[in-house]
């Protein structure tokens, strides 16, 4: 995808600098970029800067702005698995055992390929990193409910890796001529799958933002208003399948023994925003129905 993407800012009339390094950014007016390219470190003044840097985002540590975190709630595993034939190549399977806090994700990619993923609590102070733990990882998965015969052949094909759940964010993405897409502007928790997704979508809404302004300042404004607005709202929905479906305890138990045995007669009182996108309402009438308070 990456290819993809140079290439056409290529052919739009970008100038793409391979080997280059980014030493620092210092917000505007104008936002100036420090790079440092065959050994030469020189300054590029530009009308805006757009940093796409991740969640560890150094672009947006040099720009000043402020992060947020929430509570480290879960890890999430993940590996690529070949020799898969048992699982269905049409079929992506979430097996969760909120008893344990534990979630297991298999994504078919063909040919007998699968990505596959495991989330449980981050209090348990394990973490599954490369091949050893491989049979850990798989017994996890069937723990949670994947059916075993689908490892029966299984081999990684590729590196096993921890990673911390928790949301990362900034309240508003934009400031003096610097923005933030992607994670850097607020990163997700990966169990839930909307990382690529907001990051399409950031680069959409400050594409037409920037087309819609003749004031780029504007711009950069009306965008961050709106990335925080969507993000929100996701975020909003991912606590709310936290404290359903992962969450322990007497607690927990109680708002599931309320709310399951309405969701399995009515669908529709999941909220549908992960899937569907942040557009959807979402308000207090949402999350009572999905609570089984209605």
């Amino acid at each position: 995808m990456q290819e993809i993407l140079l290439q056409a800012a290529l052919d739009a009339g970008a100038e793409v600098r391979r080997g280059a390094w980014v030493r620092d950014v210092k917000p505007g007016p104008p936002p100036i970029v420090v790079v440092e390219h065959n050994g030469q470190v020189h300054e590029v003044q530009a009308r805006l800067v757009v940093g796409a840097d991740g969640r560890t985002s150094m672009v947006r540590k040099w720009a000043g702005f402020t992060v947020r975190r929430d509570p480290d709630r879960r890890l999430v595993a993940g590996v690529l698995f070949e020799g898969m034939p048992a699982a269905p190549e049409d079929t992506s399977y979430f097996a969760v055992k909120p008893e344990i806090g534990q979630m297991a994700i298999l994504f078919p990619q063909g040919g007998a390929r699968v990505r596959a993923y495991v989330i449980w609590p981050a209090d348990t102070g394990r973490r599954l990193q490369g091949e050893g733990d491989i049979p850990r990882f798989m017994a996890e998965s069937v723990r949670a409910g994947i059916p075993a015969e689908f490892f029966a052949q299984a081999k990684a094909n590729g590196p096993l890796a921890t990673f911390d759940g928790a949301d990362t964010w900034v309240e508003h993405p934009y400031r003096e001529g610097v923005a933030l897409i992607g994670d850097a502007a607020a990163a997700s928790d990966p169990s839930f799958g909307e990382g690529l997704s907001l990051t399409v979508r950031d680069t959409r809404v400050l594409r037409d933002r920037l087309l819609s302004h003749d004031d780029w300042e504007a711009a950069g404004q009306a965008y961050a208003e709106e990335r925080t607005r969507y993000y929100h709202i996701l975020h909003t929905c991912t606590e709310w399948f936290g404290q359903m479906f992962y969450e322990l305890g007497p607690e927990a138990e109680a708002r599931r023994a309320k709310a399951m045995p309405l969701i399995a007669q009515d669908e529709t009182r999941i909220p549908d925003h992960m899937f569907c996108g942040p557009d959807l309402r979402l308000d207090d009438g949402v999350r009572r129905r999905f609570f089984g308070e209605e």
